[in-house]
């Protein structure tokens, strides 16, 4: 590419896409696992597990239960995202144990009053960014 189209390139995708355009362009490749990853996504509340873990411990059950009883007056639905394993990570091993951890914060809303069709589960695997590889966001379902 000449000096143009870079300068003409650069206006129109911006300076990250740039970066990772350039970095293409000097090793002729880059993997996914080796690029930058991106902030996790806002959530309403975050619960965190230990590596290979789905059981919620005692502080997880407080904040879940805190969360429902504030949640239950309002209206809308809870999407559930959950990650397990390294990012980028899709096995099915990855997917069933991030499937475990939603379902077990799924069923800790549903006893706190949180009712079930208002709950939508996604179990992911590895993480696709910066945040806590073994976790479960909780945040609003189309927001």
């Amino acid at each position: 590419m000449t000096g143009r189209h870079w300068k003409d390139l650069r206006a129109c995708l911006g300076a990250p896409l740039l970066v990772v355009l350039f970095a293409i362009r000097v090793s002729g490749h880059i993997s996914a696992a080796e690029a930058p990853l991106n902030p996790p996504e806002p959530a309403l509340l975050r619960i965190e597990f230990s590596e290979n873990e789905s059981a919620l411990g005692q502080t997880a059950r407080e904040n879940i239960e805190a969360f429902s009883s504030d949640f239950a007056r309002k209206s809308g639905r809870l999407e559930l995202r959950a990650y397990a394993g390294p990012p980028h990570d899709t096995s099915s091993t990855a997917r069933r144990l991030a499937l475990r951890r939603a379902l077990s914060v799924r069923r800790e809303l549903i006893d706190h009053g949180i009712v079930a069709e208002r709950i939508q589960v996604r179990a992911l695997g590895g993480t696709s960014d910066s945040g806590p590889q073994d976790r479960v966001d909780i945040g609003l379902f189309g927001g």
